[in-house]
């Protein structure tokens, strides 16, 4: 990742980066993540059973939250390439209500909804449910950050009724 983005995250002022130390080894520069008190959406998801129910409407809101986290990140300048969308990296902090990434080392030049997706099959079946939805939409619109946040929200509240 470029320096001033490796800069950024040390720094711990960006709300949409997950708290981590960082220290210099042979062989590189070690990350270790701070996620106390946080949600691992991974562990959430394959802990939640099938279906509709509150497990599955918190896990779109983290993924909402996640989108709106991706496009607020290059808002501080961050290249969209090095931010990442993995889902064993994906925390959400309940209290907040904020989804919370990383940033990855090497760059990943897809298009947003088609990397998106990938991190949704990453979290269980739910999760292949939601990134699926996603990709049939987005053959009909163009699905960016905000667009993808805002289809999500509109399916937690259609689903919430």
């Amino acid at each position: 990742m470029p320096e001033y983005m490796l800069t950024l995250w040390k720094s711990g002022k960006c709300p949409y980066l997950l708290p981590a130390r960082f220290w210099e080894e042979e062989g590189g520069l070690r990350v270790q993540f701070d996620a106390e008190g946080l949600l691992h959406v991974p562990s959430y998801a394959a802990a939640c059973p099938d279906g509709i129910g509150e497990g599955f409407f918190l896990l779109l809101e983290a993924l909402a939250s996640a989108c709106l986290a991706f496009s607020s990140l290059q808002q501080w300048l961050a290249d969209p390439a090095y931010i990442a969308l993995d889902a064993r990296f994906l925390f959400f902090d309940r209290e907040k209500g904020q989804s919370l990434l990383t940033f990855s080392d090497c760059p990943d030049g897809r298009p947003f909804l088609t990397r998106f997706a990938d991190l949704c099959r990453g979290l269980g079946s739910g999760g292949a449910l939601i990134g699926e939805r996603l990709e049939e939409a987005g053959k009909s619109i163009r699905m960016e950050e905000r667009r993808t946040a805002q289809f999500l929200l509109k399916w937690l509240r259609q689903a919430r009724r």
